[in-house]
């Protein structure tokens, strides 16, 4: 990035660019404030999570320092040797695979005064998409076999007329826990 202003300042502009440079190869994730018909409407510009567009490029980043080969790198994640937050890398991937779905992506959290913290944090909420019959699913993603479902079942209580469906991501096969379809991560291309 360093590179690309410097060659751009002073021609151009490093502004005038550097929005549609990081739209090809982030994912802006918005946050919500009301999770409802038309997710944009209650986005918020203050809070944006980024993904990267290439989650390979994400691990050749983030390990570019180490001494360890390309190779090398991939075979520990694979046989969780190398210490890492495995749900940045669940959700980077995901998110790939909604926004390669044509999914604009949005996040819902909601911050509890009396516990001071965020009582409930939605990964991802998607909508169908619908001009008559409106509905947003809320998607969890866990990279760990366990996992709470607090959060995705406050949430589901409080928007219950809004929700057309609730999504886990996990690790592990199809299942079906208190109406909330866990999907393993290669089924997400699905929704």
């Amino acid at each position: 990035m360093k590179n690309l202003k410097n060659s751009l300042h002073g021609r151009t502009g490093f502004r005038k660019y550097a929005g549609s440079y990081y739209s090809k190869i982030t994912n802006e994730c918005r946050r919500v404030n009301d999770p409802n018909v038309g997710l944009s409407l209650t986005e918020s510009d203050t809070y944006i999570k980024c993904y990267m567009g290439d989650t390979g490029l994400l691990v050749s980043h983030a390990f570019d320092e180490n001494e360890l080969l390309e190779d090398e790198v991939y075979k520990q994640i694979l046989t969780g040797k190398l210490g890492l937050n495995e749900g940045m890398l669940y959700e980077n991937m995901i998110a790939q695979m909604l926004a390669a779905n044509g999914h604009r992506l949005f996040f819902y959290t909601h911050y509890n005064n009396e516990k001071h913290r965020n009582d409930m944090e939605i990964d991802f909420l998607i909508s169908n998409n619908s001009k008559t019959k409106y509905k947003i699913y809320p998607i969890e993603v866990k990279s760990g076999v366990r996992y709470s479902m607090e959060s995705l079942l406050r949430f589901r209580e409080k928007y219950k007329s809004r929700i057309g469906g609730c999504y886990i991501i996990h690790p592990k096969n199809l299942s079906i826990k208190d109406d909330i379809v866990c999907i393993p991560p290669y089924m997400a291309i699905c929704l």
